[in-house]
């Protein structure tokens, strides 16, 4: 049974970072590149997974173009496209912080009693090899409440305008309603979406929407090693671990 099938649909149970600065991390540092960063990743060296050239863009697919003369608005050429992409330059700089979530979507109930749903994961092997691949065989799981509450009480402090969430992902080679009213909207969303390629990543995200780097912005949000667990990956999503979750949404890890 899926946790789906309990009402827990897309509700967030832990958050997993890969990161070989292990120390840095639990101290409470946060690297936050800019989407610059991942844009170039993909466009040098032409493999997506940690970096993804489409990142705040808006995307378009199968698009007919029309060209006008400006003074008479006579049309002098027409055709169509593949696939056409832009974006703001300033969305380029805007820092974000990337995290795994676990989400009720990927967890399979294997028992449970009154108090508690006893959970394990239930993704493909192949997808479990591929995000190992790109993104490394260590992991540190993070208590998800309080580690946003202590990431929203530090920007607060700074007076950062920041918005955090699950990305949303979609079939770029179609034109969804859904993305296409968001991009004309113009607001916050367009750092959430990602193409459907990427669904694998489960991401959730915090971006500083007042902000712009060109380098790393460094946020300490204070020790968090209290809240962090080191797993090795392979193990963590063996059915070597049971997730536990109380049936008002504490969750433990055994």
């Amino acid at each position: 049974m899926k946790m789906s099938d309990v009402g827990f649909k897309g509700q967030v149970f832990g958050f997993i970072k890969f990161t070989p600065f292990v120390e840095s991390f639990l101290s409470g540092d946060l690297y936050m590149n800019n989407f610059k960063n991942y844009i170039d990743i993909e466009s040098g060296s032409g493999e997506k997974g940690v970096g993804d050239k489409f990142e705040a863009a808006h995307v378009f697919t199968e698009l007919s173009m029309n060209f006008f003369t400006q003074d008479t608005n006579e049309l002098i050429m027409s055709g169509r496209t593949k696939k056409l992409n832009f974006r703001k330059n300033i969305n380029e700089k805007r820092p974000l912080y990337c995290m795994f979530a676990i989400i009720g979507d990927m967890l399979k109930v294997v028992n449970e009693d009154e108090k508690y749903y006893y959970t394990k994961f239930d993704l493909p092997n192949e997808q479990i090899d591929k995000m190992i691949r790109e993104f490394g065989d260590s992991l540190i799981f993070v208590t998800p409440s309080q580690f946003i509450d202590r990431i929203t009480r530090t920007l607060n402090e700074k007076g950062y305008a920041y918005r955090g969430g699950l990305v949303k992902y979609d079939d770029y080679n179609i034109n969804s309603s859904a993305r296409m009213s968001s991009y004309k909207n113009q607001g916050t969303d367009i750092y959430f979406w990602k193409d459907k390629y990427f669904e694998n990543q489960y991401e959730y995200r915090i971006v500083l929407t007042d902000q712009e780097v060109d380098e790393a912005l460094i946020v300490n949000i204070g020790d968090i090693s209290d809240i962090s667990t080191i797993f090795n990956a392979n193990e963590f999503f063996s059915d070597k671990f049971e997730i536990r979750l109380r049936k008002k949404g504490n969750l433990s890890i055994h």
